[in-house]
C-alpha cells in the first residue's frame, strides 16, 4: 500500500492510500481531536471510518488537470490518465484551494519547506517555457520541486509574478497567479478573457485582478489567484472546492448533457452549504451574466466556494470567455436554462422556468435580468473603449454585438 499525507492549511488532515489502484482517504486522528478541524469537502465529512474508493477517487480526480492535459502529462511523467495516486503524488504539491499532497516519507513536509521557494525566470526562459506549454503542460517534469496541479484544459503556467517579474513556486510554496496562453483555433482569447472578465467587475460581480503582458509580442492573460492572500507577509492557501467537489462528481461530467449538475441542484447546494441569500441571488445573476455574454462553457468546475473557517461563501468569477463569437464552438449553454441549452432559443420564459426550479419567485429572477440588461450594454461600450487605448482588439466590439443581441432576446417576452 502508498500512502500520501493530505495537508490543508497547511494542517496534516488525513491520508491518502492506493491498494493496488483502488483509493481510499481517512482522516489523521490528531486531526480529528481538534475542535476547529474542517473537512476536506462538504462531500467528505469529519468521520474516523474511512471513504471508499468511488468517493474518494472522484474528490481527488478533481484537483488534477482534465483529461485533455493529463494525456500529454502522463507521457511525460509516463503515467496512465486513470492513474490519480500516481499523478497526485508526481504533482500535488499545490493544487487549487488549500489542499496540498506529498509522499508519506517527507514527514510533516519538512523537506520541502526546507528548500528555497522561488525561482526567478529571465525573459528567455519565460518565453521558452510559455511557447513550449502545448508540449510541456504547466512546466511539469522539467523543474526540480515545481509540483502544481492546476485544472482547466487551456495551456497555462501556475507561477508567482511580481512586479512583471515571473517566479516559479517550488518545494510547496504556494503559486499566486495562472498565466494562460492564446488559444490556436480561437483568436484574440486572451482579449476575450480579459474582456469578459472586466466587465463582470464593472457588472459588481467578485473578479479577481487580471490584465495582459507582453512577451516576444505575444499577448499572454494572466490573472491573480482568488484562493490565495497574502498573511503576515506570506502568500498563504484559501480552501475552496468547486461544484464537482461539492457534489461528488466526475469531472469528466462536469457538463450537465454529460450528467453534471443543473442550475436548480447547484442553487439548492447553495442552499445547504448555508449560502445566504445575497449569495444565492448573486449565483443566479452569475448564470444571466454568462447568457448575455454568451458564455457556454460556464459548467459546474467554473463555480466554486471559499471557506472561512466553516463558513462558505460564493468564489469570486472566473474563466470567463464569450464561446458565441467562434463559429468553432458549440452555441449552448453549459447547463440549461428552463430545460434549455440553445442560447438562440433561450427567453424570459425559460428563465422563469428556472427560478420555479430552484424554488424562488420568477419576479426575482426577472428583476436581475431587468438590471443586468440595462446596464451591461453602456458598460460593456466603456470598457471596450478603455481597453482598446491600451490593448487594441476587434473581439471587445464583436462581444458586445453578441451581448445586444442576447439581452434584446431576454428584452423580448414571447407570447
Amino acid at each position: 500500500m502508498e500512502t500520501l499525507n493530505v495537508f490543508l492549511l497547511d494542517k496534516l488532515a488525513g491520508y491518502l492510500e492506493s491498494d493496488n489502484g483502488k483509493l481510499s482517504f481517512r482522516y489523521a486522528e490528531k486531526y480529528l481531536e481538534d475542535k476547529n478541524a474542517i473537512p476536506l469537502s462538504f462531500s467528505m465529512p469529519l468521520q474516523k471510518e474511512s471513504f471508499d474508493n468511488q468517493s474518494t477517487a472522484t474528490f481527488f480526480d478533481n484537483l488534477l488537470p482534465p483529461d485533455t492535459v493529463r494525456k500529454k502529462l502522463g507521457k511525460i511523467l509516463h503515467l496512465s490518465r486513470h492513474n490519480i495516486f500516481g499523478f497526485l503524488k508526481a504533482i500535488g504539491g499545490d493544487c487549487a484551494g488549500a489542499i496540498s499532497l506529498y509522499p508519506s516519507e517527507l514527514e510533516n513536509n519538512a523537506d520541502f519547506q526546507e528548500q528555497p521557494h522561488l525561482r526567478e525566470l529571465s525573459k528567455e526562459e519565460a518565453v521558452e517555457i510559455l511557447t513550449g506549454l502545448h508540449r510541456r503542460p504547466l512546466n511539469i517534469g522539467k523543474e526540480n520541486g515545481f509540483r502544481i496541479s492546476g485544472s482547466g484544459a487551456q495551456d497555462k503556467l501556475i507561477a508567482c509574478v511580481t512586479d512583471g517579474k515571473i517566479f516559479l513556486p517550488l518545494f510547496g510554496e504556494p503559486s499566486t497567479h495562472i498565466i494562460k496562453v492564446p488559444i490556436k483555433d480561437y483568436p484574440h482569447s486572451v482579449f476575450n478573457e480579459l474582456f469578459c472578465m472586466k466587465l463582470a467587475a464593472k457588472m459588481r460581480f467578485p473578479t479577481p485582478d487580471c490584465d495582459i503582458f507582453y512577451l516576444n509580442d505575444i499577448p499572454y492573460y494572466c490573472v491573480k489567484r482568488y484562493d490565495r492572500k497574502i498573511a503576515n507577509g506570506k502568500n498563504v492557501r484559501l480552501h475552496q472546492e468547486d461544484f464537482c467537489q461539492l457534489f461528488s462528481v466526475d469531472p469528466e461530467k462536469k457538463y450537465e448533457n454529460e450528467g453534471g449538475p443543473t442550475v436548480s441542484v447547484c442553487f439548492n447546494l447553495l442552499k445547504k452549504v448555508h449560502i445566504d441569500i445575497a449569495g444565492q441571488i448573486d449565483f443566479l445573476r452569475r448564470i444571466i451574466f454568462n447568457f448575455l455574454i454568451g458564455n457556454g462553457d460556464a459548467h459546474a468546475k467554473n463555480f466554486s466556494v471559499l471557506y472561512k473557517g466553516k463558513t462558505a461563501y460564493l468564489a469570486p468569477v472566473y474563466d470567463l470567455l464569450c464561446t458565441e463569437v467562434y463559429d468553432n464552438l458549440s452555441h449552448e449553454s453549459a447547463m440549461s436554462i428552463g430545460h434549455e441549452f440553445n442560447f438562440a432559443e433561450i427567453s424570459r420564459q425559460n428563465f422563469s422556468n428556472m427560478a420555479v426550479e430552484c424554488d424562488i419567485r420568477a419576479e426575482i429572477v426577472m428583476n436581475q435580468i431587468e438590471d443586468l440588461i440595462g446596464k451591461i450594454v453602456p458598460a460593456a461600450t466603456e470598457l471596450a473603449n478603455e481597453l482598446n487605448i491600451k490593448y487594441p482588439c476587434p473581439i471587445y466590439n464583436d462581444i458586445i454585438q453578441i451581448i445586444k443581441h442576447n439581452a434584446m432576446q431576454l428584452t423580448i417576452k414571447k407570447q
